[in-house]
């Protein structure tokens, strides 16, 4: 018999960019994408602009510092898909799983994430390429 999931739903897909501006006037221009805010998180060196489409979010990624994880990324791999990052109800539950299951992750802790949240990465190498973020939300956070 299998544990339930520690997912409870989507949070949010990233994209890395140089520049949010000129994506999200295309998001909403093609898709209807509503501007819902942005933040500046690790210190100001990493802008996030938030995009709703419906029940999907939509985050750009945009560094501000040559030195940030998102620039150097940039800088490999060009524009593009970061990361997916999945709602969990315990963050801690979430990372012990992974760990047993043979993923590695990349927050051995959790760390402060966008809108309050606690978040942590599994790296991709693990899971086919793709850098997924485990996010929990506090209470009032959204």
């Amino acid at each position: 018999m299998s544990r339930p999931s520690p997912v409870v739903g989507l949070s949010h897909i990233a994209i890395a960019v140089a520049d949010a501006e000129p994506l999200a006037k295309r998001l909403a221009e093609a898709l209807g994408a509503v501007r819902s805010g942005e933040e500046l998180l690790d210190g100001g060196a990493l802008r996030v602009v938030f995009l709703s489409l419906g029940p999907v979010v939509f985050e750009l990624l945009e560094p501000r510092s040559p030195d940030h994880t998102v620039a150097k990324f940039l800088a490999k791999r060009g524009p593009g898909l970061h990361h997916v990052s999945l709602d969990v109800a315990s963050i801690e539950d979430a990372l012990a799983r992974a760990r047993a299951a043979g993923a590695t992750p990349i927050d051995e802790t959790p760390r402060p994430g966008a809108h309050g949240t606690r978040v942590a990465f599994l790296h991709p190498r693990d899971l086919a390429g793709v850098l997924i973020e485990l996010c929990e939300e506090r209470p009032g956070s959204r």
